[in-house]
């Protein structure tokens, strides 16, 4: 099986996001000559629809159980190892501070291949970035394989299309500027698992959720 670390916001929280994405329109259409941004991959589904039909889909954004903060990958494991990963970064993630954070603020295609809008968390960023940094240092301890890509406490509300435009691609990055979504908790790393037969690189379960100290269990500062 693949597995990869991730962290999982309540379900409202991204159901706020995509309600806010969802509900952004491009300006007029352009002529054709003029349209598209990049050429990319179709969004997922039949490829488009027809010249007389709904208008062209200028963001293919996930299902809300789709929606999560990436943290790394750990590639391809046993079933065996993967029971020695979850056990360490469990004892790991007892030690590291919940993080009290918020979506407010906005990213897109901001690196080499990247075909993203991004949605920043805002709030409480060190604790967040202790635990992307302390997940891989974790694994890596052990021996096992780590993404090694920069962990970036941002959400992806959606990739690009063959239909993309410039100015609708503006209008959603300027909604997400403006926006303040609601407050949340970071109480968990989601150790997620995906069969290593399967294709669709969207088809994952949530193997454990692994708990995040309370302040009360944290240990006493020395005096």
């Amino acid at each position: 099986m693949r597995l990869f670390a991730a962290i999982v916001p309540p379900r409202q929280v991204v159901e706020e996001l995509s309600e806010l994405v969802g509900s952004v329109r491009g300006p007029a259409p352009e002529p054709a000559q003029k349209r598209g941004l990049l050429r990319r991959r179709p969004p997922r589904g039949d490829g488009g629809p027809a010249a007389d039909g709904p208008a062209p889909v200028e963001l293919d954004r996930p299902p809300v159980e789709e929606m999560y903060i990436p943290i790394t990958g750990f590639g391809n494991v046993t079933l065996g190892d993967s029971i020695k990963l979850a056990d360490a970064l469990r004892t790991a993630a007892a030690s590291w501070p919940r993080a009290e954070v918020s979506f407010a603020g906005a990213a897109a295609l901001e690196f080499k291949g990247d075909e993203s809008v991004w949605a920043r968390l805002a709030g409480d960023l060190d604790g967040v970035s202790r635990v992307g940094r302390g997940v891989p240092q974790v694994v890596q301890r052990l021996g096992f394989f780590v993404d090694r890509r920069v962990f970036r406490p941002w959400l992806s509300v959606g990739t690009i299309t063959d239909h993309t435009t410039a100015p609708y691609l503006e209008r959603v990055v300027e909604a997400l500027e403006q926006f303040q979504g609601r407050p949340w908790t970071v109480e968990h790393v989601h150790l997620m698992r995906r069969p290593a037969d399967l294709n669709d690189v969207h088809s994952f379960e949530v193997m454990e959720e692994l708990p995040l100290a309370q302040v009360q269990d944290r240990a006493p500062a020395d005096s």
